[in-house]
């Protein structure tokens, strides 16, 4: 893919990520892997104002290759994902309000909301607690990477991983948007 077409697609997810309210200002991160490159999002940086200009490109290893910002804090998190899987080509990481408030209690989620959680997610399991921009945050990737596209990050977060920006975007506004759902009829109808 093109150099700018991946910035393009980066900045555009940011926006779309800032526009439905799934991060603060300076919240999350978004990367794109095309062969050894991975385009980042820089750090301390507002995803409504995210522009081509500012994406990093980094190899595997997190090392700039260009840009003028830093990279950001969390950049092992999303090449970690990149060496573990080889299918995977985006990495969208956000805190999503419904889906945060499950990372922050720790819990995986497992309840069957809907035919559509059950197809899409099955489960979304919760990392151990690591503080971000540590590798402690991903000290158990590995466990669940393999298996699950979308996992929490205790304490912190979701991250979502998928062949494409917009693949790894779509299952983390699939699970919010369930989320959401099921806490409105739970404020309805209680837990039945």
């Amino acid at each position: 893919m093109m150099d700018y077409e991946n910035k393009r697609q980066i900045v555009d997810v940011c926006h779309m990520m800032s526009d439905r309210g799934l991060v603060g200002t300076y919240e999350g991160n978004v990367s794109v892997r095309d062969g050894d490159r991975i385009y980042l999002t820089p750090s301390g940086q507002s995803k409504d104002l995210q522009s081509e200009g500012k994406i990093i490109v980094t190899d595997l290893e997190g090392k700039v290759l260009e840009g003028q910002l830093v990279p950001t804090s969390e950049t092992p998190m999303h090449t970690k994902c990149y060496k573990l899987r080889d299918d995977i080509g985006a990495v969208v990481h956000c805190h999503a309000p419904y889906a945060t408030a499950y990372a922050q209690a720790a819990m995986d989620i497992e309840n069957k909301i809907s035919p559509e959680f059950i197809m899409l997610f099955g489960k979304v399991p919760c990392l151990k607690y690591g503080t971000p921009g540590t590798l402690d945050i991903i000290a158990d990737l590995d466990k669940y990477i393999m298996d699950y596209d979308v996992v929490l990050l205790a304490n912190h977060g979701v991250l979502a991983v998928g062949k494409t920006v917009m693949e790894a975007y779509s299952k983390t506004l699939s699970l919010e948007m369930l989320l959401k759902t099921d806490y409105i009829r739970r404020q309805i109808c209680g837990d039945n």
